[in-house]
């Protein structure tokens, strides 16, 4: 996918270009040069690999124990009333099916 110079010139604009600031990088850590970019690699998955070995980026979500309390509340009222609507169904089937003689639960 190819951009127009006029596409091009207003995608930047939209989204300009990120210039690193090696200087707020942790110690140990540099740019790669020219010569090294061959340690990059791409396998038929399309999974990145730098000298032969995976590049993975995990990203963790983690819940505070409110979040966490907040989850579960909400999990049990959607399940109270999964079940309520389920019992509210089948109290509707039975005074539809009872007179009509089909199997139902009849009082």
């Amino acid at each position: 996918m190819g951009y127009r110079e006029d596409e091009r010139d207003k995608a930047l604009e939209q989204v300009p270009l990120f210039v690193a600031d090696p200087v707020q990088w942790p110690d140990g850590v540099r740019t790669v040069g020219i010569d090294e970019l061959n340690n990059l690699g791409i396998d038929r998955e399309g999974v990145l690999h730098w000298n032969g070995r995976v590049i993975t980026l995990e990203k963790r979500l983690t819940l505070s124990f409110w979040q966490k309390i907040s989850a579960v509340i909400v999990t049990a009222a959607a399940a109270l009333v999964s079940l309520s609507t389920i019992i509210q169904g089948l109290a509707a089937y039975s005074t539809w099916a009872c007179p009509m003689g089909l199997p139902s639960i009849c009082p």
